[in-house]
């Protein structure tokens, strides 16, 4: 026990110490460099390369994306309405845009990031809360200062996307050799498969063609007669890992399932035909006007889910 905690701690502080690194390369001050560069080359005007001036431009282009999806992040709940909370959300999305170069930042990146800040928020006070009463461990200490609230989270999103990044990907993913290279081109892929991502076009077909219709017959055929395409509905439902159809306290409850099932999130397939079955039945008692219209309670789809294992 006290060589896993001692691990933990050395991890914890590891990635807090890797994404001070990466923030010191990518957020950079162009006027801090001034008198350490040529001023042919870094000037506000230069298209060089290896200008600071162009990076700080293409940087603020950039930045100013991710901003406007930031804008939008849960405009209900007020602690995302923070300036400083929106401030580490771009911050953590750029940095790991410019980490991952040949993926960038996709929309909807925002929407998995911030139930993590949230919930790391949450158990920092809870921590506060409890300090008041009780002496805590120094490892607690550590592992819950929010002076590294900004650090923790980007470690957590990058894990996150080591999973969830074919479903933002444009391109395709091979294993060759013990080694994933990426594909620039998908031979043969139909006009539909082209558009998203290769990945999870494939796996929101394979999830209507095969466990719907493994599950609900019916409901597969009537899909298929409405010639109602996956694409239509379940790319956001897998990309946001089911961001938008629930509440915000509903939504942390299903992650716990999906995160404590499998880090590859399994789950995710079956909570999606769940949310299909719940939005037939709703329909069928005049619950909902439009097909995938629905706000269900996470209590609604776990019933169904467990009627699937």
């Amino acid at each position: 026990m006290i060589t896993y905690k001692s691990q933990w701690i050395n991890k914890s502080r590891e990635l807090r110490a890797q994404y001070e690194k990466i923030k010191e390369t990518h957020i950079t001050n162009p006027r801090k460099a001034a008198g350490q560069q040529d001023l042919m080359v870094n000037n506000p005007l230069s298209q060089d390369e290896g200008s600071l001036w162009n990076k700080f431009f293409q940087d603020k282009e950039l930045k100013s994306m991710i901003k406007q999806d930031v804008l939008r992040t849960f405009p209900e709940i007020r602690y995302f309405q923070d300036e400083d909370v929106r401030a580490k959300l771009t911050d953590i999305l750029f940095c790991y845009a410019r980490e991952n170069e040949q993926l960038l930042y996709k929309q909807g990146m925002h929407e998995l990031l911030a139930p993590i800040v949230f919930v790391l928020h949450c158990d920092h006070q809870a921590f506060q809360h409890a300090s008041e009463t009780a002496a805590p461990s120094e490892e607690m200490k550590c592992l819950l200062n929010p002076e590294y609230l900004e650090h923790d989270a980007y470690a957590m999103f990058s894990q996150l996307m080591e999973t969830a990044e074919p479903w933002f990907s444009s391109f395709e993913r091979q294993v060759r050799k013990g080694k994933e290279e990426m594909l620039t081109s998908i031979p043969f892929a139909r006009p539909q498969d082209s558009g998203p991502s290769v990945a999870i076009v494939t796996k929101v077909n394979r999830i209507q063609d095969q466990l719907v219709k493994k599950h609900d017959v019916e409901l597969h055929m009537h899909l298929n007669r409405l010639e109602i395409a996956p694409q239509i509905y379940g790319i956001r439902w897998v990309r946001l890992l089911f961001g938008r159809e629930f509440p915000l306290q509903d939504l942390l409850v299903v992650w716990d399932a999906l995160f404590a099932d499998s880090i590859t999130l399994d789950l995710v397939d079956y909570i999606f035909v769940a949310m299909l079955l719940y939005i037939r039945d709703a329909r069928k008692l005049h619950y909902v006007h439009s097909p995938f219209y629905t706000n269900p309670s996470c209590n609604n789809v776990s019933s169904y889910v467990l009627q699937l294992s």
